[in-house]
């Protein structure tokens, strides 16, 4: 039996450990296609999420909801933009420090 040893070289990664913000693009979304639904959400969020949109409801964790209903975007444009700077500054890198990953290099 012929064993050969192969040397292990270590790989510095970092985990990205990203929040999902798909309620909050579904809400967006529903914002763009719908008029009525769009001018609650500008005058109203708290009205807006809890009533949902045509049938569908809203998920949104408190910190979003908290987020959602501290700001008063006068448009559809400006929500957008507001949601896109807390989006890119609540992205979470996790663990701080590298973690070593051993990978074998033949």
């Amino acid at each position: 039996m012929l064993l050969i040893d192969t040397p292990i070289t270590p790989v510095i990664r970092q985990v990205d450990n990203l929040p999902s913000y798909d309620e909050l693009n579904r809400l967006l979304s529903a914002a763009v296609v719908s008029k009525s639904f769009r001018n609650i959400l500008l005058t109203n969020p708290e009205i807006a999420v809890t009533s949902g949109y045509q049938g569908e409801t809203f998920n949104l964790s408190p910190e979003e909801r908290n987020w959602l209903y501290s700001i008063r975007p006068a448009t559809l444009v400006d929500l957008a933009a507001n949601m896109v700077v807390y989006q890119q500054e609540s992205k979470v890198k996790l663990p701080v420090e590298p973690v070593p990953c051993l990978v074998r290099v033949n």
